[in-house]
This record gives structure tokens, C-alpha cells and sequence, in this order.
């Protein structure tokens, strides 16, 4: 087994601490948190909600910057961007 060293601010070495008094085993609560954060990302995929969801919460993390142009491909149909795709190196080539 590997072990892993993380540096804490103040505020998380105090959580830590109250974590401990209450008796909470901090390699249980690393343990659970890592398993919890990797399950989502493991195996395939079931359903296209699935693939919907994840993209609407990245999208919502990361929003476009401001004064970004909209695309004018719709990038969630993969025929559509593969279309502007071979669009887009037609031109470089003849350029």
C-alpha cells in the first residue's frame, strides 16, 4: 500500500483534527472520497442521458469566456462538427 502525503491549510488541519475527535478514521474518509470521485469516470457509459448530463455539468463548470463568439456548428451532433471539420481543411489545403 502507498501512502500519500497532502499539505493542509490551517482551516483543513482544523477539520482534520474535529474529524479525529469524532472518532472518523481520515484514511477511511481519503479512501471513500477518491472511490466516490473515480466510480463516475470508471467503464463505459449506459445511456445517452448519461452523456448528456456529464456534458451539461461540464459545460456548466466551464462556461465559454465572455465575448466569445457562438459556434455556428452545432457541437453536439457529431455529423455536424465532422462536416465543418472536413470544411475547415478543405480550405487550408487550397489555401
Amino acid at each position: 500500500m502507498r501512502l500519500l502525503t497532502v499539505r493542509l491549510s490551517e482551516q483543513d488541519a482544523a477539520r482534520v483534527a474535529e474529524l479525529r475527535e469524532r472518532g472518523i478514521k481520515i484514511s477511511s474518509l481519503v479512501r471513500e472520497a477518491i472511490a466516490k470521485q473515480s466510480a463516475p469516470r470508471a467503464g463505459r457509459m449506459k445511456k445517452p442521458g448519461d452523456v448528456k448530463k456529464v456534458l451539461g455539468e461540464i459545460y456548466s463548470r466551464y462556461p465559454d469566456p465572455p465575448g466569445t463568439r457562438a459556434s455556428t456548428v452545432d457541437l453536439t451532433d457529431r455529423n455536424s462538427v465532422a462536416r465543418a471539420i472536413r470544411r475547415r481543411l478543405t480550405r487550408s489545403k487550397s489555401a
